[in-house]
């Protein structure tokens, strides 16, 4: 076991589309950028006064309700009027309006790429950040960072980069795993909602999981994390009145150091005043709702917004209650139906569980030869993300191959891929097409491909007799 699967999440973390604006402002040469010319870059347009826009705000003014003053409510008390990325979010009809970010708190989304691993030091978009970046469409992204708000909305997500998204999510916090399983076996009467009490209940549930099934097996570079989680869990649970439930990660309750008493509050309490100490559920929330948020974003969850008024629309899109969606209970179902012990499920399973999930319809002719498919994604994949110079990790072309092929209703998973680039680098069959450097597990193997790749491995009978068909 390499790592913890398990990521601390911030309240801000709500929507993905941040990230990609992120992509799309760092280095693809992946220089180092200073903090401040980051966020400077970030802020404009994203943040500029949507009124300062006339093409968006002409189609967003009339959905924006109208605050007691008379000026359009925004999210930032600070700030005079609704920014582009509010506005975006209601031109984009995203289900979800919430987030947490203003132009003067723009660094948070540097700290939320560094957290979720797309960005490293020096901010240098990590190979996973570029993946995401060559998801997008390039004319589209430098027309927007240039000014033109209407050429592109970071917001809305194309089925190719929800699938990304939830493979990232998936790889780097199990915690989002096991609520997917939890949310797609629930049976909710009609007309019931999840409220953030019962979600937040359902992430410390699934956050416990997840640190039991992990506890044991522990590498020693992963112990600090290891007990950051478990600590955090352990206050989620008591936030929650679920201490019962962590006792045995965490070993009963250390007694708290009683809090100081202020004078005034002393005094209140000796003349038979009733103040209690307000019990929060800050941590629980922290982790709660950018998980859920998120899943919103990538269709799994809803907000139940009935028919009305404009403003009604626009306030439950911003309440904390969500429902399954059909396609989270397609998706559970489907990861039920794959899981394999000891078996990683993301390389093996993960396409199929996509299409099955997202009902996916295949747009590509039939290929009888499935060698021959899969080389031709490689290809696609490998032509479009490959370095000028020097060999490419395997795991991010695999990535984008199975990506791609499954967006197109094609299910190649990533083991597949690896399969036939380790049978042709052990039996050396394409000598003058394909080059390998380092390992041969999925991770660490490096490749460089030529022209003519896809038409030599179709002609290669050798790799039938290795299995890859």
């Amino acid at each position: 076991m390499k790592r913890v699967a398990w990521t601390k999440f911030q309240d801000f973390y709500l929507r993905p589309g941040f990230l990609k604006a992120l992509s799309v402002v760092l280095s693809a040469e992946r220089r180092s950028v200073a903090n401040e010319a980051v966020v400077q870059r970030l802020r404009s347009p994203l943040f500029d006064l949507a009124a300062n826009h006339p093409s968006l705000w002409t189609n967003v003014e009339h959905l924006m309700p109208e605050s007691k003053s008379g000026r359009k409510a925004t999210l930032s008390r600070k700030q005079e009027g609704p920014s582009v990325a509010e506005a975006l979010l209601l031109d984009g009809e995203c289900p979800s309006v919430l987030f947490a970010i203003t132009g003067p708190t723009a660094y948070k989304i540097l700290d939320w790429g560094r957290d979720v691993e797309l960005i490293g030091r020096g901010n240098q978009i990590t190979e996973r950040g570029l993946i995401l970046r060559y998801l997008l469409d390039e004319r589209a992204t430098s027309a927007f960072i240039s000014g033109d708000v209407m050429a592109w909305n970071p917001f809305v997500l194309t089925l190719k980069e929800k699938l990304f998204f939830l493979y990232h999510l998936a790889e780097i916090d199990g915690v989002i795993v096991e609520l997917l399983s939890q949310l797609g076996e629930l049976d909710l009467p009609p007309g019931t909602v999840l409220e953030s009490s019962d979600a937040a209940r359902m992430t410390c549930t699934a956050l416990l999981k997840v640190l039991k099934g992990t506890q044991g097996k522990v590498p020693p570079s992963e112990v600090l994390r290891f007990r950051t989680a478990c600590a955090l869990a352990a206050t989620i649970a008591d936030e929650l009145d679920m201490a019962d439930e962590a006792v045995d990660l965490v070993g009963s309750a250390r007694r708290k150091v009683p809090k100081i008493i202020k004078p005034k509050a002393r005094r209140a309490a000796a003349a038979g005043g009733r103040a209690r100490p307000r019990k929060t559920t800050k941590n629980a929330d922290h982790q709660t709702i950018p998980r859920f948020e998120q899943l919103v974003d990538l269709g799994f969850l809803a907000k139940p917004v009935a028919d009305g008024s404009e403003a009604d629309k626009f306030g439950a899109r911003r309440r904390w209650q969500y429902v399954p969606t059909e396609k989270c209970r397609r998706w559970a179902s489907a990861v039920r139906g794959k899981r394999h012990e000891g078996v990683p499920f993301l390389w093996h399973s993960f396409a199929a569980a996509c299409i099955d999930a997202y009902q996916i319809s295949s747009t590509v002719e039939p290929e009888p030869a499935r060698n021959k498919l899969i080389a031709s994604y490689i290809w696609k994949a490998y032509e479009h993300i490959h370095r000028r110079v020097g060999a490419n990790p395997l795991d991010s072309v695999a990535l984008f191959a199975t990506l791609s092929a499954a967006s197109d209703g094609v299910a190649i998973e990533m083991s597949e891929i690896h399969r036939l680039m380790l049978s042709i680098k052990q039996h050396n069959l394409l000598p003058r097409h394909a080059f390998f450097a380092s390992g041969n597990d999925l991770d660490q193997m490096f490749i460089q491909l030529k022209h003519g790749f896809v038409e030599e491995v179709a002609s290669q009978p050798s790799l039938k007799q290795a299995g890859i068909q």
